[in-house]
């Protein structure tokens, strides 16, 4: 059947998509790809023999082009065929071109484990991001539509065409609709991502999902509704043999998800919190697979296979669980190869318990950042592998389709779920007549398992999948979910909960209970069907809430509470607080805490006047009161922190939460507020500087003199200095202006200088641009200007100031460049500052755009003289700034994409142009944003997030930047935050090495990220004045605790995973030359954590501030949380570098916290 749409309707964003590819075609003529010249050819045997398998597979082709072309996605159906959405088409249609994309059909007849028979389903389609057999033909993701396409007289050809569905979004055609799959409850689950806004017409209301996120689909009932939110291109989905979904991401870097009901993940729009991935910075992946059944090794049962088509790798990822939730690891990875065609998109196992991947098969992958006509994207090569395990017999195939609904039901039990689940589809696809046949069979196969047989791990798993068949039958079982909801095996209990969050009449007794379930899934999965439950139901879902929980559950619980907010929040504030039914004082101030709104004020004062809570929740009361409360309420948070009893974590975030309330709302607390004077002078750098916050904000004059002492103090570190100064600026008054301007001549060093001038700009901005080029005169090698010119840049009327204070003026070389390079970074269009600066700076260069010929000859030296191993070195180096905004394997800045697989996805020339000139070609989703707001403050950065209230950035500072909607005047899209001129300083020779290391980033070899936990974002301590007297006057173990006295700065491990010492600052104590060092280790499930160092020479290390010694293993019983681990090195008899890795052994589920 042909669908061909004569005139497709393209839409708007997709146009102007277009129009930049092509725009950007003529301004930067096509070298696009010009780094991929050794393309090799595209003989599959050719590419089979790159292949590095796992020990103990083989790999074998199974269907290849010209038969097949491109595929997308890919099913198998009962028969065992292989069901493939094919688009020669994508990225874009040409104009005039005949849409013509196929479903085809490829069939192993013979069982030698290749294709003979390809059968073209449908043709005349546009992009078909997915397909599901089912229902008589199958259902295809086409554009805007679900279509299901039939097969009414069995020809093996489409001859019907029905829309299902239809309003899914356009604006990306690698974020359509997409990623089709049945779920265990023979629901069909369908994916769209963070471009996309979908507006869905049902016989039960409208439905929307604007950006990424996965639906639920019923088409005997068109029921549809979304399942969880977020993500940034999840291109795969599954779920495991007790119904628990895992999510990948394609253009994400938290490597496996586990999906809880309702949950919004990284990028969900219009929610507060949500919940991270398992893997932080990992590579991104495509497709998603659960192994099972008996041809695979046991030891492979149960692992997740994923691919990381940027790498050209199949991965496997062993999924345990941890409390909640799991932990995944990364295992050896299935195949691997340096063959840059391989791209495998999807995964799925098949009939006979094989392996089958689908390879896209391109050398080019770049959607947006390369031209859409480049002439090397292949439209015509597609190929299936098949994964065998060497010497063990394959699953015997089964005609299901024809086989007997007793024996389709036994198979309910087999060992592979492919088996179990193809079963189920076919009695569900079975005619409506047989159901009570069915329903028999199954009602006759439990009690064969009798009720002993259910207490077994096979009889409740039957019973579970009996549960489920009910369900695809639209037919509740109410006895049969009583008795798994109290099974033995937690799992299937939790399996249960998930069925009951759909049958909403069935279980409720039972399904209360679970809430206090002795398993936290257990826990997690009943309070999310209580919460489909209608409306006041938070006294149920809160009875979880004494019991231990973890992130998680936490957020299950939460979840819970916000959802529910408009039951009991128009309570609160018609004076009708429904929330003493069935709460206690903990589970009300839980559900308080949900949401940032002054109307729990009074309820949060009626719960400490009570006198019941716990001390933990005592604090977070008083926390809320200081973001949300009024003068009295602001003065029990500031009587809090000032008590000696209260510890310095928590006396921090209170005074930092009345910092903001001061801040943003112009509210401080009732009473004298000169007790925080003792503050000032805290052990506790994080007390001393919100207490210097406070004081400047509150207008404490009598404080003036203690916050100048702190600016001006030549033992005051430069993290409080800086906070002193802009105390001093908060203060206000022509005292401060004086105090600033002063100290813009006094301080000793070009740093404390510039940072008064900064503090000066948001008092008297006028008088800071009138000093600033003598400011910069006085140190013209030293000093960075950055924070003084964001200041200007921060006002509306800044860019005109500095303007005419430099205007005619002369500036260093340096200056005039870091200048230039913030004002890139704030991603605002200023041409004629530009030229000012330029002028003053005696600059001449700027973006650097290369002909044809130029980058071909840039491209060649590259692959012939470059050096990744120097390249490493200056991509390192700090005066770039590259770690700043970009982090490898989730270390280092988040204002650019993470680069651990850059060069396996990225052509040379792409890299190469980027560093020449940014925004050329910005990544997608690293746009930035200009907001201007109505007091004229300017904010720019990448968009993160946004709510009814909020809209949240991420700067250049890789700061978090709340705005509140309200106070916006204007928002427009900036340019990107990488600066231009950034290779200036880098000779030709550098300039080389930089792009072979980047090219080199994700490749087999030494430049791809570890796939053991490694270390990889430190604190350093900077060698200052203020450390080294602490240090002489105490022990190095002093380094330890948190004082005031030490500024860490960001350090971050090599791709290899060490911290190279040359580039550590050295401290001298006593005439010793030291050192220091800090990570984090995060436990999310308690037990043993194994830290491996190697060789321990020179170290000595705490854990918190306890002394620990290291050895090559160290093992420690870990708690919950975060803990801090500081190292010492003897810069005297340690040479090699640190590194720092989380051993095998290990037990708890911990990693090392990544960021920047």
């Amino acid at each position: 059947m042909t669908l061909h749409k004569e005139s497709p309707i393209m839409p708007h964003p997709i146009r102007s998509v277009l129009f930049l590819a092509l725009f950007l075609a003529n301004a930067l003529p096509a070298f696009a790809q010009r780094g991929l010249k050794n393309i090799p050819p595209p003989d599959p045997e050719i590419e089979r023999k790159s292949f590095q398998v796992a020990p103990g597979f083989e790999v074998n082709l199974y269907a290849s082009d010209p038969k097949i072309a491109k595929p997308i996605q890919m099913n198998f159906d009962a028969a065992g065929r292989l069901w493939i959405a094919s688009s020669e088409t994508y990225p874009q249609i040409k104009p005039g071109q005949k849409a013509n994309d196929r479903i085809l059909v490829v069939e192993d007849t013979n069982g030698d484990g290749r294709a003979e028979k390809t059968t073209v389903f449908a043709d005349g389609l546009l992009i078909p991001t997915g397909v599901a057999p089912g229902d008589g033909g199958c259902y295809v993701a086409n554009s805007t539509e679900l279509l299901h396409l039939g097969d009414s007289d069995g020809d093996g050809r489409a001859d019907t065409s029905r829309v299902v569905l239809s309003g899914f979004g356009t604006e990306d055609t690698h974020h359509i609709l997409h990623t089709l799959r049945w779920g265990p409850d023979g629901r069909l689950y369908l994916n769209q991502s963070i471009y996309i806004h979908s507006h869905i017409e049902t016989p039960w209301g409208i439905r929307r999902l604007n950006a990424g996120g996965i639906w639920r689909f019923h088409p005997e009932t068109m029921r549809l509704e979304v399942l969880a939110r977020g993500w940034v291109n999840s291109w795969g989905h599954h779920h495991d043999r007790f119904g628990q979904s895992f999510v990948t991401d394609g253009a994400g870097g938290e490597g496996i998800n586990h999906l809880v009901p309702g949950a919004a993940y990284v990028t969900a729009i219009g929610v507060p919190r949500i919940l991270r991935g398992l893997n932080p910075g990992s590579p991104k992946y495509c497709g998603l697979e659960i192994l099972s059944g008996t041809h695979l090794p046991e030891d492979w049962r149960g692992d997740l296979l994923t691919n990381d088509f940027r790498a050209n790798r199949v991965c496997r990822f062993k999924v345990t669980e941890s409390g909640s939730g799991y932990q995944a690891k990364l295992m050896p990875d299935v195949i691997r190869t340096k063959h840059v065609a391989f791209r495998p998109i999807d995964i799925k196992m098949g009939p006979d318990g094989a392996i089958y991947i689908a390879d896209w098969y391109n050398p080019i992958i770049q959607h947006g950042e390369v031209d859409f006509r480049d002439p090397r994207r292949d439209h015509v090569h597609g190929r299936i592998w098949r994964v065998t395990a060497k010497g063990r017999p394959l699953v015997q195939r089964q005609n299901l389709p024809k086989a007997p609904i007793a024996e389709l039901v036994k198979n309910l039990s087999a060992p592979e779920l492919w088996v179990r689940r193809q079963s189920r589809r076919v009695l569900q696809e079975r005619p409506r007549k047989n159901r009570p046949q069915i329903l028999q069979v199954l009602a006759d196969r439990l009690a064969e398992l009798g009720p002993a047989g259910n207490t077994t791990p096979l009889g409740e798993s039957t019973a579970l999948e009996i549960l489920w068949t009910c369900q695809a039958l639209n037919t509740p079982a109410p006895q049969l979910l009583e008795q798994l909801l109290a099974a033995t095996d937690p799992r299937v209990r939790a399996a249960a909960c998930r069925v009951a969050a759909y049958w909403t009449e069935l279980g409720g007794t039972t399904l209360a209970a679970r809430v206090r379930d002795p398993h936290p899934r257990v826990r997690l999965e009943a309070v999310r069907a209580i919460a489909r439950r209608g409306r006041d139901v938070l006294p149920l879902a809160m009875a979880a809430l004494p019991m231990d929980r973890d992130t998680p559950l936490d957020y299950a619980l939460w979840l819970t509470a916000w959802e529910q907010r408009s039951t009991w929040l128009d309570g609160l504030k018609n004076g009708n607080n429904r929330l003493h039914e069935g709460l206690d004082d903990a589970g009300r101030l839980f559900v308080l805490s949900s949401i940032r709104n002054a109307a729990v004020v009074p309820a949060v004062l009626e719960l400490l006047g009570r006198g019941e809570l716990s001390d933990s929740d005592r604090n977070r009361a008083v926390s809320l009161l200081a973001d949300l409360g009024g003068p009295g309420q602001l003065r029990i948070a500031l009587d809090m922190a000032l008590d000696t009893k209260t510890p310095d974590a928590q006396a921090a975030n209170l005074l930092d939460a009345l910092a903001r309330t001061a801040a943003t709302r112009r509210v401080k607390p009732s009473g004298s507020l000169d007790g925080i004077k003792p503050l000032l002078a805290s052990d506790s750098l994080a007390v001393q500087q919100a207490a210097v916050r406070c004081a400047g904000l509150w207008k404490l004059e009598s404080l003036r003199p203690s916050l100048a002492s702190l600016a001006a103090g030549t033992e005051t570190s430069e993290d409080l200095r800086g906070t002193a100064l802009d105390g001093l600026s908060a203060l206000g008054g022509d005292a401060s202006r004086k105090q600033l301007a002063q100290l813009t001549e006094k301080l000793p060093t070009p740093r404390a200088r510039l940072q008064a001038l900064a503090s000066l700009v948001t008092l008297d901005p006028s008088a800071a641009a009138g000093l600033m080029s003598a400011v910069l005169a006085k140190s013209p090698n030293r000093g960075d200007p950055s924070g003084v010119v964001e200041a200007f840049l921060a006002r509306k009327d800044g860019p005109g100031l500095l303007n005419k204070s430099l205007s005619g003026k002369t500036l260093a070389a340096d200056h005039a460049k870091l200048i230039l390079r913030t004002i890139d970074a704030s991603g605002r269009k200023l041409p004629k500052l530009v030229t000012v600066i330029r002028t003053a700076g005696k600059l001449t260069t700027g973006p650097t755009r290369l002909s044809a010929e130029q980058m071909k000859t840039l491209v060649a030296e590259v692959g012939n003289r470059g050096n990744a191993q120097r390249g490493e070195a200056i991509y390192r180096r700090k005066q770039l700034g590259c770690l700043a905004c970009h982090a490898i394997g989730g270390a280092g800045g988040r204002v650019g994409p993470d680069l651990v697989s850059l060069g396996a996805s990225a052509p040379v020339d792409y890299i190469a142009n980027s560093l020449l000139d940014p925004n050329s070609k910005v990544k997608e989703n690293y746009h930035s944003l200009v907001v201007v707001t109505k007091q004229g403050k300017v904010v720019t950065g990448i968009k993160l997030r946004q709510t009814n209230n909020e809209l949240v950035l991420r700067d250049a500072n890789d700061r978090e930047i709340s705005v509140p909607r309200k106070s916006i005047e204007e928002q427009v899209v900036g340019t990107s935050l990488m600066p231009a001129g950034l290779t200036e300083n880098v000779t030709r020779a550098e300039l080389i090495d930089l792009v072979r290391f980047l090219s080199s980033l994700g490749k087999p070899g030494p430049y791809a990220a570890s796939r053991k936990p490694t270390a990889r974002r430190w604190r350093v301590l900077a060698d200052t004045q203020p450390a080294r007297v602490r240090l002489g006057r105490t022990r190095v173990g002093q380094a330890a605790s948190d004082d005031a006295a030490f500024t860490w700065t960001p350090g971050y491990a090599t791709v290899g995973g060490t911290l190279p010492l040359e580039d550590l600052p050295q401290l001298t104590i006593r005439n010793r030359r030291v050192s220091i060092v800090r990570c984090e280790i995060e436990v999310i499930a308690a037990g043993n954590v194994a830290i491996a160092v190697g060789d321990s020479t020179g170290l000595d290390a705490w854990i918190g501030t306890r002394p620990l010694k290291l050895e090559q293993v160290t093992t420690l019983e870990m708690t919950k949380g975060r803990h801090r681990l500081t190292i010492t090195v003897d810069c005297g008899s340690r040479t090699r570098p640190l590194g720092l890795t989380i051993d095998e052994t290990t037990t708890a589920n911990a990693r090392f916290v990544t960021g920047k």
